[in-house]
């Protein structure tokens, strides 16, 4: 009983690893395209600000 209740916490463990992994990847994509998006914004004010 104690083996399969360690073996159930490995697999949960293991679970929430991945989704911990998959939550940090989407993450740092968010601020990629955030940061990409502000660069181009200010590219944008820079060169009709500059008119």
């Amino acid at each position: 009983m104690r083996r399969v209740m360690g073996a159930v916490g490995t697999v949960i463990l293991e679970i929430l690893k991945w989704i911990l992994r998959i939550i940090l990847g989407a993450l740092k994509l968010v601020l990629g395209l955030a940061r990409i998006i502000l660069l181009l914004f200010a590219m944008v004010a820079r060169i009709y600000g500059g008119v």
